[in-house]
């Protein structure tokens, strides 16, 4: 009769499960690369991890919210740069209507080609961004910033919202500017104007066969007026630049440091898998052995 008993048999099956389960973890921990199968492996460092990952994720968050910004911000810079261009050509053909050798009519001509200037300045301060919003219209991104009133007037139907987006834990971005402070706030000598009168009151002078000089110092202060709302939307555009590239090195620390915390040691693995093999059938060998034995081997 064997000398085992039922307590032994239980204890040895107990062993067993205990190298086996052990084995299945390292062979799972080799399969994925992973040090942590599950959180109740090692609870303090699943909670690094889990915070670490967090912390990914809002940084991502931040980055899209810098491309998105820098989408609009590009575009209305872009609208800005042309409407430097048109307003150059309105100071051009202003300096040109001054000529004593034009005539009346070649005046009102020049005043025509104003006009379309005009028209062309209306058509791209309503501009929209890729979502179909309008640009310049802050807060109201569905109406229309510039229309005619009844007296055909140009009325702006926007308010003075400042689109801004989060793109730190302490840092926010504008994403564009208001109309009303590019195209209403022009600082004249006479005070400030909106740049659709200005260029409407050069308009009627030539339609009348007048050239004044008013007209052309306040196209210069609108000039200037739109350079310098250009170099914010671009100064924007660099402070996004550069917390983009801030986030990127913070993402790739934070990589670095979950890898630190998750990936395993595989060769160091492999040869624990191997010294756990050999331990478990070691043991099944001896339980085997023993299990084996009679009394009349004790008495042996």
């Amino acid at each position: 009769m064997p000398i085992s008993t039922k307590l032994f048999n239980d204890q040895a099956i107990m062993r067993f499960n205990r190298l086996t389960t052990d084995i299945q973890n390292t062979q799972g921990r080799i399969a994925t690369g992973k040090n942590l199968l599950r959180a109740s492996d090692d609870p303090v460092a699943a909670a690094n991890i889990s915070f670490v990952r967090d912390q990914k994720v809002m940084l991502q968050r931040y980055s899209t919210n810098i491309d998105r910004a820098q989408m609009r911000l590009s575009m209305a810079e872009n609208i800005l740069g042309d409407s430097v261009n048109l307003m150059t050509r309105t100071y051009e053909l202003a300096l040109q209507a001054r000529n004593d050798t034009l005539s009346a009519l070649d005046r009102e001509a020049i005043g025509q080609e104003i006009t379309q200037i005009k028209e062309m300045l209306v058509g791209i301060a309503n501009s929209r961004d890729a979502n179909g919003d309008y640009l310049f219209s802050g807060y109201k991104v569905g109406d229309v910033p510039f229309v005619r009133d009844s007296n055909n007037e140009i009325q702006y139907m926007g308010d003075n919202g400042q689109h801004t987006v989060q793109i730190s834990e302490g840092l926010n971005l504008r994403t564009g500017a208001a109309g009303s402070e590019l195209f209403l706030r022009v600082d004249t000598a006479s005070g400030v104007k909106d740049v659709f009168t200005i260029i409407e009151a050069l308009e009627s002078d030539l339609q009348s066969g007048i050239a004044s000089g008013d007209s052309i110092d306040e196209l210069d202060a609108s000039l200037k007026h739109f350079s310098i709302q250009r170099t914010k939307l671009g100064a924007e555009l660099n402070k996004a630049d550069m917390q983009k590239e801030a986030l990127e090195r913070r993402v790739m620390l934070m990589n670095e440091n979950l890898s630190t915390m998750e990936d395993a040691d595989l060769a160091s693995l492999v040869t624990q898998l191997q010294s756990q093999i050999v331990s478990r059938d070691a043991a099944q060998q001896a339980f085997v052995k023993v299990g084996q034995q009679s009394l009349f081997d004790y008495i042996r």
